[in-house]
């Protein structure tokens, strides 16, 4: 287990966000928070999970997958994904995708 430095990017639906934080890599994963939610890495299976109260939702960059699953009522959904672009390094891990019409990118970048 190791901390690292983390430069962390990502443009979304009319957002763009960039800063630095300090996250955890342990065996290909790296664990960091994004304001409120755990944000769980895993290099090794290209997998981006977003983790709040309410839901989780996982991104499956390999098998372009997303999977919503709602704590509250215990449903899980799931919808394709449109990979663009994919990187991962041991470095940095950078992806372009889109959900329906809707373009998102992501760039991880350990410092």
């Amino acid at each position: 287990m190791g901390k690292v430095n983390l430069l962390v990017k990502y443009c979304l639906i009319n957002q763009k966000n960039e800063y630095n934080i300090k996250g955890i890599l342990i065996n290909k994963e790296i664990k960091f928070f994004d304001n409120d939610c755990l944000m769980i890495l895993n290099k090794e299976k290209n997998t981006l999970k977003r983790i709040i109260k309410e839901e989780e939702i996982l991104f499956d960059f390999y098998n372009k997958k997303c999977y919503v699953f709602s704590k509250e009522s215990n449903i899980k959904i799931d919808f394709p994904i449109k990979v663009i672009e994919f990187k991962n390094t041991d470095k940095d891990f950078y992806v372009k995708y889109k959900i329906d019409e809707n373009l998102f990118e992501l760039m991880i970048e350990i410092i």
